[in-house]
């Protein structure tokens, strides 16, 4: 069985390292580090991860997008979007943090083969990858912006079977977005889990669990 895991909030502590960035990022460009800055950054930023995700714009023009639309909302023409993108990308790139329990999770999967599927900025991911040393725990890293195509396109799942020379009823996909995680696995007919640490369940999901704990119990049941 090879284990296709997505990265962000499911391995990766994506809303902390977001926090520190966001807060190097403010002080940088001298904004305040306040509930107001956050939600006029976060809206541009939810805007273009959908329409990156429904292939409207690409990986590159979002970097810059989300800050045109963050400095829009603010209401300040003077700051440079281009500039405060590549900022905030290394800010991310230099804060990698595991989730709680990750490390020890994929430990106790160290028997199974595991490939990273990420939408991810591939500067940023891999930075991350070595801020937290966890590519040891990977056969092979798959980041859209490197390979051309995003979760959840079928070619993107396509490609990745293809790479690990696996069919889709020997891996399992698992992640916590259903929208490109889920329904990416659901569209390409590879079974699922779905990681919510809320209790959620996804329809489109084989399974949902809410602990590693129990997607480690999950994972052993099904063999290898």
């Amino acid at each position: 069985m090879y284990l296709l895991f997505d990265a962000d909030q499911t391995i990766w502590d994506f809303n902390e390292t977001e926090r520190i960035s966001l807060s190097l990022l403010f002080s940088s460009l001298g904004l305040p580090d306040t509930q107001e800055t956050k939600d006029a950054y976060m809206t541009g930023n939810l805007w273009c991860w959908d329409a990156f995700e429904k292939g409207i714009i690409t990986l590159e023009e979002l970097e810059e997008k989300r800050m045109s639309l963050f400095f829009q909302n603010l209401g300040r023409k003077d700051l440079d979007a281009s500039r405060a993108a590549e900022a905030y990308a290394t800010y991310l790139s230099e804060n990698g943090i595991l989730l709680k329990g990750a490390r020890e999770m994929l430990e106790s999967l160290s028997s199974y083969p595991k490939a990273l599927i990420t939408n991810g900025i591939a500067k940023v991911q891999r930075g991350r990858l070595r801020d937290t040393d966890s590519e040891k725990y990977f056969t092979h890293i798959f980041i859209s912006q490197e390979i051309g195509v995003q979760k959840p396109k079928k070619e993107f799942f396509s490609i990745v079977l293809s790479t690990i020379g696996k069919t889709k009823d020997e891996c399992i996909v698992i992640g916590d977005s259903e929208k490109s995680d889920i329904k990416g696995a659901y569209d390409s007919g590879i079974r699922s889990i779905y990681f919510s640490p809320e209790g959620k369940v996804s329809d489109k999901a084989t399974w949902s669990v809410s602990s590693y704990e129990e997607m480690v119990s999950l994972i052993k049941s099904l063999g290898e």
